[in-house]
């Protein structure tokens, strides 16, 4: 099969300056000398085309650009048609070039140095003055006599079509991902940056628009200033790319409505002097606010990936606690056979074998192994889930402690949230707890459970009260042995407020500690991430980077 059109580099170059002086012929009588469209077109295209294009591109402005100049012969005079017929393109090229060598805008494929962007227009736009005002100073029969707010014209009006123009272009660049067209499109409907650009920006740049037009000589004067109110607070929201989709709105809503004349008013110098200021500093500044954007999406990122982490480890250390309980629980169920055949053939040579000391050793360490087994994992949350285990472990422990001890379940879904946080919700518990009865005045504890679902993402909320009397120091006394060893019993680390804090931090929760005149409350609120976690992930772009300096 012969070669496709596009891989031969002739007819690709045809190509190229065919289609590029198609489209200055297009976009020409839509140009005006306060705004000039394709001098933004023009740096667009030697900014993102490669060096080799740039002799079709310079052949595809000079062809219609000499149709253009040649007409105007008789009026303007043969100096100025010999300048005017030297392509602009050809007046940018080196500029670009010099940029792109020792001050690259874009350093590498996903890295944009905005100063550098904003240098290379004015280094363009001061060059473009030059040429226009040389053919200027060389017009037959000038109309109107040279002044400087002419050459000052010459330069604000490719400058602002420049913010114009490469500012989308770019856009345009940076987040196209072939293959991927309609869901990149889905994504730019759906993302705030537009949503906040049609409902607010576009509504106040048309009303805006309109006062300038019908109002008097004041309202025509602070409309367009006003218009940078709405700018500059999307750009503080989105950063670069708001200055960029709200800077040519209002350069266009600003700049179509102003006549086209030979002379450059005084009024117009003022309106897009104030113009290019106004728009440069707010791309400087969206540049920086991007920056920052970005660093806020990493750190929020690196954040999610250390709760991960967390949570995983939470979940490893439970289910390895979980084993180690079912063994222990194996070792003293085979402790209490072997000793019950032991103690069978000891019968027969010592009576009253019960009451030997070698007996009740053999049953205490039965025992402590049961108990172990049971603070590392308690078998009625094993078996029946955290309900159980709130109301039979932690009742129990309470119990032999001297604690009164009421447990209040409410709610729903806590059988579809992660057993992550499950097992957060009762190791909190137990935290709780014993953090509360460590008071001796501490005569009764109140568990409050409840599960519930907002907006599709599931939480639960627990409460823990401790009820403390004067009168139950006494009690608490006589049972101190035993309130020592509540925390070994529920296998509770003694941690204290800023550790509970931590540990709930981990499930994006929070935790409130409140002391009335007679209680002590910790509030515990955990969210379910098991959605977010078993979420697709979508193949996001590279991250764009800026550089601001």
């Amino acid at each position: 099969m012969g070669k496709r059109w596009w891989t031969n580099d002739w007819l690709l170059q045809v190509a190229v300056a065919v289609g590029y002086g198609l489209l200055y012929l297009a976009i020409h009588p839509f140009s005006t000398s306060h705004w000039p469209i394709h001098a933004g077109v023009r740096l667009a295209c030697l900014l993102l085309l490669p060096y080799r294009y740039w002799p079709a591109l310079l052949i595809g402005e000079a062809v219609p650009n000499g149709y253009e100049v040649i007409q105007c012969l008789d009026s303007l005079g043969p100096a100025w048609v010999a300048i005017r017929s030297i392509p602009p393109f050809a007046v940018a090229m080196p500029i670009v070039w010099a940029c792109r060598t020792w001050m690259p805008p874009f350093p590498s494929k996903n890295l944009v140095d905005i100063k550098a962007l904003l240098i290379c227009g004015l280094l363009v736009s001061g060059s473009g003055m030059v040429y226009s005002t040389i053919a200027h100073a060389v017009e037959k029969n000038p109309t109107t006599p040279f002044a400087m707010t002419s050459a000052v014209g010459f330069f604000l009006g490719p400058y602002l079509a420049i913010l114009s123009v490469v500012p989308w272009v770019l856009m345009a660049k940076l987040d196209y991902r072939e293959t991927h067209l309609r869901e990149q499109l889905r994504q730019i409907l759906a993302s705030r940056l537009f949503l906040d650009t049609v409902a607010l920006v576009v509504p106040a740049f048309a009303v805006l628009t309109w006062m300038s037009e019908i109002g008097n000589d004041q309202v025509k004067q602070i409309a367009p200033i006003a218009m940078f109110l709405p700018m500059a607070w999307l750009t503080l929201k989105h950063g670069w790319r708001a200055a960029a989709v709200a800077a040519p709105l209002a350069i266009a809503c600003i700049s179509i409505p102003i006549p086209i004349l030979d002379d450059f008013e005084s009024k117009t110098f003022a309106t897009q002097t104030f113009l290019a200021i106004g728009v440069s500093c707010l791309f400087a500044l969206g540049g920086r606010i991007s920056v920052q954007l970005v660093q806020e999406e990493i750190d929020r990122n690196s954040t999610l990936s250390v709760q991960r982490l967390a949570r995983q480890s939470l979940q490893l250390s439970e289910q390895r606690m979980r084993q180690t309980s079912q063994a222990l629980e194996y070792l003293a169920g085979t402790l209490h056979i072997t000793n019950g055949r032991l103690l069978d053939q000891m019968r027969r040579i010592v009576p009253n074998i019960e009451s030997h000391a070698f007996y009740k050793q053999a049953i205490s360490t039965q025992n402590q192994v049961y108990r172990l087994a049971e603070s590392m994992h308690p078998v009625a949350w094993r078996e029946r889930g955290l309900p159980a285990a709130l109301n039979e472990t932690v009742a129990r422990a309470l119990d032999e402690a001297g604690i009164a001890y009421r447990c209040e379940i409410n709610g729903r879904g806590f059988t579809r949230l992660a057993p992550a946080v499950l097992t957060a919700t009762y190791r909190t518990a137990c935290e709780a707890v014993v953090y509360v009865t460590s008071r001796l005045a501490c005569t009764r504890v109140n568990v409050v459970l409840r599960g519930g679902e907002t907006h599709g993402k599931r939480w639960v909320v627990l409460r823990v009260e401790g009820v403390l009397e004067e009168t139950g120091v006494a009690s608490a006394v006589y049972h101190s042995g035993e309130r020592k060893r509540l925390a070994a019993k529920l296998g509770a680390s003694m941690l204290d407020i800023p550790e509970m804090r931590d540990h709930v931090g981990i499930f994006d929760g929070a935790l409130h500690v409140r002391m009335p005149s007679d209680r002590l409350q910790i509030t515990a609120l955990l969210h379910d991430a098991m959605q977010e976690e078993q979420r697709p992930e979508l193949r996001p772009a590279p991250p764009l980077r800026l550089w601001v300096k």
